[in-house]
């Protein structure tokens, strides 16, 4: 007879993690795309357009052809300034593997110490899911950010609040942000995706104060004929080293929302952009009238957590907080709205069949033994049995780690998880 034996992150040494990390790492490469005139280019536009293009999600060849030709360090009429990347990850036989692209900005006009990591799309080729490369591409474009604020204040385009502390991001609030489509039971990337943003520290913006809307991406002759439609999701942040907090000052909010809009606004006529914009600015105005803060909602990161999902489900976040546009209304006559009312537990019984597809494969590496002690059947002390291990199937499902991130203990002006 015999038994697996668990692990515990936390036995490892510094170095040992970063050995670890690098040589699962070591056989993928990741470049930036500097120009459409790059050989990687057009294979690189291609499997995101077809990906997002159908839906509506993906700019056009035309406008990312712009965004690379176009000159990062000249601001925008709003005073945005805006570096858009096209990263592109190569396995050991040279094949593409992912692609992510995006865009930096930063306006001192909207805030001074705030540079938004506006994350817009992702595509993993199969063979590569499930790998540490996913979380690389994830924030790889940090990398790239710090180099643009670096070289916006030797310019002296702006000022950085400690120029000389690179390890603390020069002394700027950064937000990585990302769009996602409210979870629904029935739509299984749905749920995935929510669960591999949780793991990587982000949050939602809770839509009552934050109705988004990511604007119509298509050919405009396309909008002309069948109207405006633009897509409901929530906005997902990771405010880096401020993880723990569980507020989000309006005034960053509102200068999130108008970084990303400076962005749309470069290839989207205004007159699309400004009831989503207004809808949203409007709300957060309502909503400083009491606070000044809105929340922010925490992830799940596998079965214990699911809980966390139902505030995001979009049945009830597109009744309370949507216009009645053709988006809300195709969801809400899609069938859903009579499961629902034929069912009270239709939510908690779909939540718990999601849970037990992720406990079929318990993980054997775990962060901190305060936290999940890794021996079992043999009590800590009488009558006191260590807790069962958490879910750690990432949204492709393969086994992963949860580790421990080393955050700040929070402040008297710190709202902690």
């Amino acid at each position: 007879m015999k038994r697996r034996v668990r692990l515990c992150m936390k036995d490892l040494f510094h170095q040992d993690v970063v050995e670890m990390i690098e040589r699962e790492t070591r056989k993928y490469q990741i470049w930036s795309i500097e120009d459409p005139s790059d050989p990687d280019f057009d294979e690189a536009y291609q499997i995101l357009w077809d990906c997002f293009g159908p839906h509506g999600e993906m700019e056009r060849k035309e406008a990312i052809h712009a965004f690379l030709r176009d000159d990062p360090f000249t601001p925008e009429p709003s005073g945005t300034f805006m570096r858009y990347f096209l990263l592109v990850a190569r396995g050991p036989d040279g094949r593409l593997r992912g692609v992510r692209d995006g865009t930096v900005l930063i306006n001192p006009a909207y805030s001074p110490d705030l540079c938004v990591i506006y994350l817009a799309h992702i595509f993993m080729m199969p063979e590569a899911r499930g790998t540490v490369l996913s979380y690389w591409l994830r924030i790889a474009p940090v990398e790239l950010a710090m180099q643009y604020l670096a070289d916006l204040h030797a310019m002296g385009k702006i000022t950085l609040p400690a120029p000389s502390a690179p390890g603390k991001y020069f002394g700027m609030n950064l937000d990585l942000a990302a769009e996602v489509e409210y979870f629904t039971p029935e739509e299984r990337l749905s749920w995935q995706r929510i669960l591999f943003y949780g793991r990587g520290g982000f949050d939602a913006i809770n839509p009552r104060h934050f109705p988004y809307r990511q604007p119509d991406f298509r050919d405009p002759e396309l909008i002309r004929a069948t109207g405006n439609q633009p897509a409901p999701f929530m906005v997902l942040v990771r405010r880096m080293g401020r993880e723990r907090q569980a507020q989000l000052p309006i005034d960053e909010a509102r200068a999130l929302m108008r970084l990303l809009y400076d962005d749309f606004a470069d290839h989207v006529a205004p007159h699309l952009l400004e009831n989503s914009l207004q809808l949203v600015l409007d709300r957060l105005e309502e909503r400083a009238k009491r606070k000044s803060f809105v929340e922010l909602l925490p992830l799940p990161t596998g079965a214990r957590d699911l809980h966390r999902l139902k505030p995001l489900f979009r049945y009830n976040v597109f009744n309370k907080y949507y216009p009645n546009t053709p988006d809300v209304r195709g969801y809400l006559n899609s069938g859903i709205r009579e499961r629902v009312l034929a069912n009270p537990r239709y939510l908690d019984e779909e939540l718990a069949r999601i849970a037990r597809e992720l406990e079929a494969r318990p993980p054997f590496v775990y962060g901190s033994r305060d936290r999940n002690a890794t021996w079992e059947g043999t009590p800590i002390t009488p009558g006191s049995e260590p807790p069962p291990p958490t879910d750690g199937a990432d949204a492709g499902g393969a086994d992963a780690a949860e580790i421990t991130r080393d955050v700040p203990a929070p402040s008297s002006s710190m709202v902690p998880r």
